[in-house]
């Protein structure tokens, strides 16, 4: 009777060693799916939270430029092309030139767009033109140099009668070069002429 009596408890631990392993096998497995959810987790709010800073940079940078391009406006006399061609009603242009009262001191103001560089551009006329330095936007830090490029897709000035239209469309290309990720903004403001 002994052993029979001893044959179940041994085939009891025989099993209980076994049910651990499984236990183990299946607790391992849980905590990967939990690891490896926490990790994507992490990598999809790290990028959301990237493209939510490169989309309120792009807005700032575009209200900064519409800013400027306003107040020269505001402040102008007179508006023409930037080649000093008188602005027909209702035409699009892609470049402009403001002049002042002689009494403001003020020397003119161009703004005109360039489709090679994707960059808006200005200075006192169209031969002394430089990019506008809001739209600069790398850092470098150490040695190394990251540009999120912040370029202009294009440009616009309508004049109907003493009111002048601008719009322009900026975009953030996210990692050089590759279009799917790029943000696109586009700006638009109308300013009456005083003059």
């Amino acid at each position: 009777m002994n052993s029979r009596k001893s044959l179940p408890i041994n085939l009891g631990i025989s099993n209980q060693r076994g049910s651990v392993l499984i236990e183990l096998v299946v607790a391992a497995i849980i905590f990967a799916v939990v690891v490896a959810a926490i990790a994507f987790y992490f990598v999809y709010h790290v990028g959301t939270i990237n493209n939510g800073r490169a989309q309120l940079k792009l807005q700032r940078v575009g209200s900064l430029l519409m800013e400027e391009m306003v107040s020269a406006l505001r402040a102008g006399k007179t508006v023409m092309q930037a080649n000093e061609q008188p602005m027909e009603i209702g035409v699009i242009y892609n470049d402009l030139k403001v002049t002042y009262p002689v009494t403001s001191g003020k020397s003119p103001k161009c703004f005109s767009f360039d489709d090679i560089d994707k960059d808006i551009k200005e200075g006192p006329d169209d031969s002394n033109l430089s990019p506008m330095r809001i739209l600069d936007d790398s850092q470098t830090v150490g040695s190394d140099t990251r540009t999120h490029r912040i370029y202009c897709d294009e440009l616009q000035f309508n004049r109907e009668g003493d009111r002048v239209t601008i719009k322009f469309k900026l975009r953030h290309d996210l990692d050089n070069g590759d279009g799917p990720d790029d943000l696109e903004i586009s700006f638009g403001s109308t300013v009456k002429l005083r003059g």
